[in-house]
């Protein structure tokens, strides 16, 4: 979604009233990536909490703006095969990044991100992919996920060595990018809904309605 374009960012999805503040979705993010202890159903609820003031009835619907929210109205689907597109390595992290990204912010925006009232996520991230390369945030995202093919020997040396200063931490089992969240949690929406439907069917048949 080009923000450019747009009469203001949104504040809404199809009516429904939404918390665009940034650390809203950075926290959205942890819960998908980080938290510990969580079931996917509850990472998804607790996402949902994060965007909405009121999560919506309409469940499927609540999921559909949490991933267009979150995404800033990018299609996660290739339109010829129909399948989701593979997400791009992520070179960050919210969390184990936060002192990195913050002094980014303060050092090229004038930004404190610690005391800001308020900055929309999309806002924020177009700055954040706008940082400049000079900074330390950048230049660590830049080890983390470098091809190290073409290079030569000297740079690979020093790109493996920074890699392994600032790896990212790896959580306790695989977390599903919101996509799949997504897909999983629609999977089980419709699989509740047709089982109360065939229960509902039973019962009428029953002459118990």
């Amino acid at each position: 979604m080009n923000i450019l374009l747009l009469g203001g960012l949104p504040e809404e999805y199809e009516g429904i009233p939404i918390s665009a503040d940034f650390r809203n979705m950075v926290q959205a993010d942890l819960i998908m990536h980080e938290e510990k202890g969580c079931s996917q159903t509850e990472m998804v609820l607790a996402s949902l909490h994060q965007l909405y003031p009121e999560i919506p009835k309409d469940i499927e619907k609540a999921i559909n703006g949490l991933q267009w929210f979150f995404t800033r109205g990018e299609v996660l689907e290739d339109k010829e095969s129909g399948e989701p597109k593979k997400t791009p390595e992520k070179g960050f992290s919210f969390n184990q990044d936060a002192n990195l990204i913050y002094s980014a912010f303060h050092a090229t925006y004038g930004i404190n991100l610690a005391t800001i009232e308020f900055l929309h996520w999309w806002e924020f991230m177009a700055l954040f992919e706008g940082l400049p390369e000079t900074t330390l945030i950048q230049r660590v995202m830049y080890w983390r996920t470098a091809d190290l093919k073409d290079l030569s020997k000297q740079e690979r040396k020093h790109i493996l060595k920074m890699r392994k200063i600032y790896a990212l931490k790896k959580p306790d089992k695989q977390r599903l990018s919101i996509e799949e969240l997504d897909k999983q949690t629609k999977d089980r929406v419709a699989r509740r809904y047709e089982e109360a439907s065939a229960a509902l069917a039973r019962k009428e048949a029953e002459g118990g309605i």
